[in-house]
């Protein structure tokens, strides 16, 4: 296929008027992401894998981009015509070229300011704090009866040597934090099978071992869960005032103090939310944001995005995106040019890229300019 054919076939899809043939053949190129023949054979699955998010960040960037937004645009979509077109014309780029942002080369240069880190802080139940970085493996920690060890999956682990409703086994409370300019470097999974990955500035503390009639644990910031269910004994997430109760769930809450509501998305299965005497249930896809419980629906790409290591903004205002700028690039944001904060664009960047890309990126619109000072970002006219 030339690429003129694929593009016609694109303009067809975000015109609304793509058949369903024409649809399915343009997830499918995206999903299979399909590399020369030559390359693709000599590749292992996990360099496929690596190869594909590189592809994917890179065209993203350079032409998705950042623009200003009025109508709703399928960013997403343009998105994937890079990818495709990458896939079509330059196979083997990424192969060649797999060097990733060096955070030290980054700080290193000047006006310019690192990504965030693969980091985070376990606290035990006796004030121990151990730093967990990528490449940890083996015992962490004995509490008891529970073993504490990052395994082999890459994942934080809890194992009680005895059975986990024995009112004998000594329930202890353990805090994951990290701070701005860190997330999780690998999900932490509940001596249930739970898994849960931070975003920065957030905490989630909870019991070593669950021993009563359901399974509470509390949050700050963002995270994301994939709940082990128990209808039995069910699991939830206690967030400022809100209770969140899975029911077979994949969901992502959203709670910083700056953000203007708390938000909590469901990507699978479903939740109860409950504020006082206000309740909802959400279906995949849905979101409850606020003290009033409000449902819409929502595109839950660009609500885990982090998890996935990349900024997507549909039509976010200039404010709320420097608010998730601020977090991870761990710096203050001072506005000279209050116009700005309302501001909307749309777009997909790389989390593993400096500050200066993402705001060069957002002055290319020519709706407001920035200055680093230290640890500042000035937003001007």
């Amino acid at each position: 296929m030339q690429k003129e054919q694929f593009l016609e076939i694109l303009k067809k899809y975000q015109d609304g008027n793509a058949s369903a043939e024409e649809v399915e053949f343009l997830r499918t190129y995206y999903n299979l992401f399909e590399l020369e023949p030559e390359i693709l054979n000599s590749l292992k699955e996990n360099e496929k894998a690596k190869i594909k998010y590189r592809m994917e960040n890179r065209l993203m960037e350079q032409i998705a981009g950042l623009e200003p937004v009025g109508k709703k645009k399928s960013y997403r979509w343009i998105a994937v015509a890079a990818s495709i077109l990458l896939v079509l014309s330059f196979g083997g780029y990424f192969v060649l070229h797999k060097t990733a942002v060096n955070p030290q080369t980054a700080q290193n240069q000047p006006h310019d300011i690192a990504p965030g880190r693969n980091q985070a802080t376990l606290t035990l139940a006796n004030g121990q704090k151990i730093v967990l970085t990528k490449g940890l493996s083996g015992k962490l920690a004995q509490q008891g009866n529970t073993t504490i060890q990052v395994n082999a999956g890459n994942a934080i682990t809890y194992t009680i040597a005895t059975i986990a409703n024995n009112p004998t086994v000594k329930v202890e409370y353990n805090t994951l934090t990290t701070i701005r300019g860190e997330q999780s470097p690998y999900p932490l999974v509940l001596v249930d099978g739970t898994k849960v990955w931070l975003d920065a500035a957030s905490s989630i503390t909870y019991p070593t071992a669950f021993n009563g009639n359901e399974r509470l644990v509390t949050v700050t910031g963002e995270a994301y869960f994939e709940v082990a269910h128990n209808a039995a004994h069910p699991f939830k997430v206690k967030v400022k005032n809100q209770i969140i109760e899975d029911i077979g769930t994949a969901f992502n809450i959203n709670a910083y103090d700056d953000e203007p509501a708390l938000k909590t998305t469901l990507i699978e299965g479903s939740v109860k939310i409950s504020r006082g005497s206000n309740m909802v249930t959400l279906k995949p896809g849905q979101q409850a944001a606020g003290n009033s419980l409000k449902v819409k629906d929502v595109d839950t790409e660009g609500v885990i995005a982090w998890k996935n290591n990349y900024f997507l903004f549909d039509g976010d205002n200039l404010e709320s995106i420097m608010r998730k700028v601020s977090r991870w690039y761990d710096v203050d944001v001072v506005y000279q040019y209050d116009a700005a904060k309302t501001k909307m664009f749309g777009g997909t960047i790389s989390r593993y890229k400096t500050v200066n890309s993402v705001l060069k990126k957002l002055e290319m619109t020519g709706a407001a300019h920035f200055h680093i000072k230290g640890k500042q970002i000035i937003v001007t006219k």
